[in-house]
């Protein structure tokens, strides 16, 4: 018996040598469970740190190309606005001189001869009226001549 009684306590010794292997095991795994838990919140707080600094100069980066953008539309604005004023400047003096040349009097023109035709309308008004005193001078003489014959 005393090789079954060898033997068992063997067996017990293994089964509690393994038992303790295994919690130790378990044991190990929940502390490496508790250190990347503590790890993973200051990893997690580092890279919320991180996020928060790259956010700060992305839209410091976006701020600095929107006003580099603005000036550079700003800019092209003013070219394009001085471009098409030129462009309808000349189009402006070469539609002037198509007019001219084609007989069409101008603005101003056509203002200069207004006034003179109302200058003339003015004298016309002026001798005509000259004319019906001259006539009716000339009528009063004849009936006073007329009168006294």
């Amino acid at each position: 018996m005393s090789t079954k009684k060898k033997e068992s306590e063997k067996r017990e010794s293994a089964v509690e040598a393994l038992s303790g292997k295994a919690r130790e095991v378990w044991l190990a795994g929940l502390g490496a469970l508790a250190s990347v838990e503590e790890e993973g919140n200051k990893v997690f707080n580092k890279l919320v740190d991180k996020g928060t600094a790259f956010e700060e100069r992305g839209k410091k980066q976006i701020d600095e190309a929107y006003e580099d953008l603005s000036d550079s539309y700003k800019k092209l604005e003013k070219k394009l606005k001085s471009t098409f004023n030129k462009a309808e400047d000349e189009i402006d003096e070469n539609l002037q001189e198509l007019i001219h040349k084609m007989g069409v009097p101008t603005q101003d023109e056509i203002k200069e001869l207004t006034t003179q035709v109302e200058k003339l309308i003015d004298k016309v008004d002026q001798l005509s009226k000259k004319v019906d005193q001259g006539e009716k001078k000339a009528a009063a003489s004849k009936s006073t001549a007329s009168k006294s014959k």
